[in-house]
């Protein structure tokens, strides 16, 4: 059910009040932060009986909106206290496709060292690689953002960041962690693909859409993907961009060509013309002179 103004403001009110309660790398306590597990593990129960990934996802996306003073107190109040329900619903978050929200949490969760809940057998860092790498590469991306629906209420409505803009965004919070090399190399070729258009790795990109800078870039990302995971499946692609590359240099140096060639050709014409004005005037001496015509006698007068 959707929250009204009043009740999240007074839910961030007792989230920011649980926060800063918790010091750093305590599991949170308080009444406020026990409701809020109660809430988690309903609506965990309510997910596990859909069977659907599809449904899961579209339920995480009106789930979400219940959470966000929760999250917004964390995020603004936290001191890096363990909190299971921040942490599950930024996975959530991702699943949902709320992925600028995500990446937030995200911040805050490597800042403060969060550990994900045991179900999720991994770290923070190689989550993110993974789940918006396949979000994008899987055909999955379709981002929401928090907002208002048309009752003013809180929800999820529709994002037009692009996606390269925040797989860039993960692989920024990601720098320097430990994380599995094919992982990163997943991330690396999610971007690139996000920048060239397309999603399967069987797509003719169009590349004549890009600019030499930006074939540049996605170059870079797709050999870094190669060197990292030799299995990751963008050699091809990197083939068509050097391809692509040594055809626009060969149209940039043939049109410089007529530009460097032009002045010579006007130096050339230059003696030519001269040569022709000598034979012209030398032509004209040689000529025999036009003798006069010749007067007609006039008639004797009578």
């Amino acid at each position: 059910m959707a929250l009204t103004p009043a009740q999240r403001h007074r839910a961030r009110v007792m989230a920011e009040k649980a926060q800063a309660a918790s010091p750093f790398g305590i599991e949170l306590q308080g009444s406020e932060y026990e409701l809020m597990l109660a809430k988690l593990a309903t609506d965990k129960r309510t997910l596990k009986k859909l069977e659907s990934v599809q449904l899961k996802r579209q339920a995480k996306a009106q789930l979400l909106p219940e959470y966000l003073p929760w999250i917004e107190g964390a995020i603004t109040k936290g001191q890096g206290g363990r909190d299971d329900v921040f942490t599950t619903t930024m996975v959530w978050a991702i699943d949902a496709g709320a992925y600028g929200l995500a990446l937030r949490m995200a911040a805050y969760a490597l800042q403060h060292k969060l550990p994900l809940p045991d179900q999720y057998q991994r770290g923070t860092a190689a989550l993110l690689l993974d789940e918006f790498s396949d979000a994008y590469l899987r055909g999955q991306w379709q981002p929401l953002r928090p907002g208002t629906d048309d009752q003013g209420l809180s929800a999820l409505v529709a994002d037009a960041t692009h996606p390269a803009e925040q797989l860039t965004a993960v692989a920024g919070l990601t720098q320097g962690l430990d994380a599995p090399d094919q992982a990163r190399a997943k991330l690396f070729k999610a971007t690139a693909y996000a920048m060239l258009g397309k999603v399967q790795t069987a797509e003719e990109p169009k590349l004549d859409d890009l600019t030499p800078e930006s074939l540049g870039d996605v170059l870079a990302l797709l050999v870094q993907a190669l060197h990292l995971d030799a299995q990751s499946g963008v050699k091809k692609d990197i083939e068509r961009i050097e391809r692509k590359q040594r055809a626009m240099a060969a149209q940039a140096k043939a049109a410089e060509q007529p530009a460097e060639q032009a002045p010579a050709a006007t130096a050339a014409a230059a003696p030519a013309k001269r040569a022709t004005a000598a034979t012209t005037t030398a032509a004209s001496r040689s000529k025999p002179a036009a003798r006069p015509a010749a007067v007609k006698p006039r008639a004797a007068k009578t």
